[in-house]
């Protein structure tokens, strides 16, 4: 990964704000259900905070993409198992929205730099290095904000009339 196009440092501070990030949504989804029932966004929280928190023991700079990609790949898995055991709810739904871009993005790297051999930016490493943030940030904030502000719900909610109405004729 020494061909990324964010500087290294600043790479390095970013990816420590989204750890950081995702701890600090654990601990506060900790202490804003202890006295409630509800705990779908402690377990979802710990599942990030794991998940992102393994690149502390791993070499980041010399990792490859598809190893990101299957990082993605074991959380998004976690969180479908976590499903079965908890409500749906709004912030899986973010979350797994987040990881889908995150590791399609880091597939659509792995094949650019490793299958294809291609060192040379064209727009798609610029997006990949845009959206990969976004969606990170995202799925932070979806924790604090606990609110819909993508509007999936009502997307998903539509699309599922949409098809009813279409299988019923």
């Amino acid at each position: 990964m020494d061909n990324i196009l964010v500087n290294p440092v600043i790479s390095f501070y970013i990816g420590a704000f989204v750890q950081w990030g995702f701890l600090m949504a654990f601990l506060y989804s900790l202490v804003v259900s202890i006295n409630t029932p509800k705990k779908e966004a402690v377990w979802l929280s710990f599942v990030m905070s794991i998940s992102y928190s393994s690149s502390l023991f791993i070499d980041i700079q010399h990792i490859s993409y598809l190893e990101l990609f299957l990082f993605d790949i074991a959380t998004i898995l976690a969180i479908f198992i976590l499903r079965f055991f908890i409500i749906e709810n709004l912030i899986s739904i973010y979350l797994l929205l987040g990881l889908t871009i995150n590791s399609s993005l880091f597939l659509g790297m792995y094949i650019d730099v490793s299958v294809f051999n291609n060192y040379e930016p064209w727009w798609f490493w610029f997006f990949y290095s845009i959206v990969v943030n976004l969606a990170d940030f995202m799925m932070v904030a979806i924790f604090f904000i606990n609110k819909d502000f993508l509007y999936l719900m009502k997307y998903k909610n539509g699309l599922i009339t949409s098809l009813k109405r279409i299988v019923d004729g």
